[in-house]
């Protein structure tokens, strides 16, 4: 993908007149170079590209030891995302958030109790609320989270509307941990 931008304003929009009038004239149209820039795409670091760069290594280097390489083998060596070590970071007290969950939106009273437990199973949530009100549904509650958690709130989410909740209006506020030295 290649996109061209500029900077200024057009400078000049010409016709140019031929010597012979029966020859057309095409407009033309002149920009300063300087504020021209050409920027393109560019996927090398991407996970397809870095997969056919190794897969073509791994056939040059067969090559290059006249080890014979079945083409299928080269390719079913794909390194599996299971095989890579999981990092685990040490979390400090500084980076523990409360997160505050509110969602409103309509749901079937007969199905509170599934919202209830769905949202249950969920490690680290208190003053859990389901409750209908005049045809408005609405679910609270305090979840412990992490600075460095990301997906936190939508996987609360997916848990609602997978009990049937329909989700019409999000609140999320977060609060850090408060230590009060002595």
């Amino acid at each position: 993908m290649a996109s061209i931008s500029t900077f200024s304003a057009l400078h000049s929009i010409s016709r140019p007149r031929p010597a012979n009038p029966a020859l057309i004239s095409t407009p033309s149209i002149s920009l300063p170079t300087s504020n021209l820039s050409f920027a393109a795409a560019s996927f090398r670091n991407s996970p397809v590209q870095g997969e056919r760069r190794r897969r073509r290594l791994k056939r040059a280097t067969a090559v290059e030891e006249d080890a014979a390489l079945p083409e299928q083998e080269v390719e079913g060596e794909a390194p599996l995302p299971s095989e890579q070590p999981a990092v685990t970071v040490p979390v400090s007290p500084s980076d523990i958030l409360t997160m505050f969950f509110q969602a409103e939106g309509t749901l079937n009273e007969t199905a509170i109790p599934s919202v209830t437990e769905a949202l249950e199973q969920t490690e680290g949530i208190t003053d859990l609320k389901v409750k209908v009100v005049e045809g408005i549904a609405s679910v609270e509650l305090t979840k412990q989270t992490t600075i460095q958690s990301t997906g936190v709130a939508s996987s609360l989410i997916e848990a609602i509307q997978g009990a049937g909740f329909k989700l019409q209006t999000l609140n999320l506020s977060f609060k850090d941990k408060e230590e009060v030295f002595a």
